[in-house]
């Protein structure tokens, strides 16, 4: 045997387990890269279906609240409408007081629950991108008085004073009238529900210097802790919790206020301390201040 074969001879083996190594680390590297893309294409499945029943669940989260919305709307409006007759006592006096304290517990109730109905249906049109502003001219001065008006008698009761010293002029702004009472009732509301006896709530609005117009909700109540901020704007969330809670409501005042101040591309800033009071402003962007117009 010449030196050639038998040098070939001896390195064959050595060769063949070279290739055998080879062979096997490829089919380990294809394997592995097979098995990534599988478990790729099975986290885009798993993603995709919980992604669809997400939006399923949405869907129906909508639906229900709609048909829901319908169900208990059109009894609470009656409620509202004949307390409303009985309270004014248009058909007839109501001779028995009880009987005329009970007709505006009644009618206050029912005003408070259609309230709540209507911003858990607000929260859900928002959060599904339902809800578009209907834009007018608004006349900032006559919806702050408005609001004013509905929330006198509860400050009343509260033993609050509330005020309000109206700029000699004030432009318009332009943006949905409803929504912007519904925002600075909602401020009110609060305000009046956290301030005790004795204590003020006070509203002003001016354009400041940058062309904003401010929207500005003062309290001397009993304040925000700063680690509660964050849980306040959450909807639902509220800062008492608790069974035992003395401040009863929903939590979406706040949160909603944020939002529709957000569709008029402004933003709510909260400065508050404890046991001192509270300041939310609803700040409105220039580009939605009206020229002032000649008398």
């Amino acid at each position: 045997m010449s030196h050639l074969a038998a040098f070939t001879s001896k390195l064959q083996p050595k060769l063949r387990n070279s290739l055998l190594q080879r062979y096997a680390s490829d089919f380990v590297r294809i394997n592995e890269h097979s098995a990534a893309e599988e478990s790729l294409r099975r986290g885009k499945e798993q993603a995709e279906r919980a992604a669809e029943k997400a939006e399923a669940a949405n869907r129906a989260k909508s639906e229900f609240l709609a048909n829901m919305s319908h169900e208990l709307r059109t009894p609470l409006n009656a409620i509202i409408g004949f307390s409303d007759i009985m309270k004014g006592e248009m058909l007839g006096p109501l001779e028995n007081t009880t009987y005329k304290g009970y007709v505006g517990d009644i009618n206050n109730s029912a005003g408070h629950l259609l309230e709540v109905i209507n911003d858990i249906l607000d929260l859900s049109k928002i959060e599904h991108g339902d809800i578009e502003l209907n834009e007018e001219e608004v006349d900032v001065t006559k919806v702050v008085e408005s609001c004013l008006t509905i929330i006198e008698d509860r400050a009343k009761k509260g033993n609050l004073k509330l005020s309000y010293d109206p700029p000699e002029s004030l432009p318009k702004l332009w943006g949905e009238a409803r929504r912007v009472k519904q925002i600075l009732i909602n401020l009110l509301s609060n305000s009046v529900k956290f301030t005790p006896p004795g204590g003020e709530v006070s509203v002003q609005v001016l354009v400041e210097k940058s062309g904003n117009l401010a929207i500005t909700v003062f309290d001397t109540g009993i304040g925000i802790a700063a680690e509660d901020m964050e849980q306040i704007m959450t909807p639902f969330g509220q800062a008492h919790t608790g069974l035992n809670r003395k401040y009863e409501g929903t939590g979406l005042g706040l949160p909603l206020s944020k939002m529709f101040v957000e569709m008029h591309g402004g933003a709510l800033i909260i400065e508050s301390d404890l046991d001192v009071g509270t300041a939310v402003c609803a700040l409105f962007p220039a580009s939605r201040v009206l020229p002032m117009r000649d008398a």
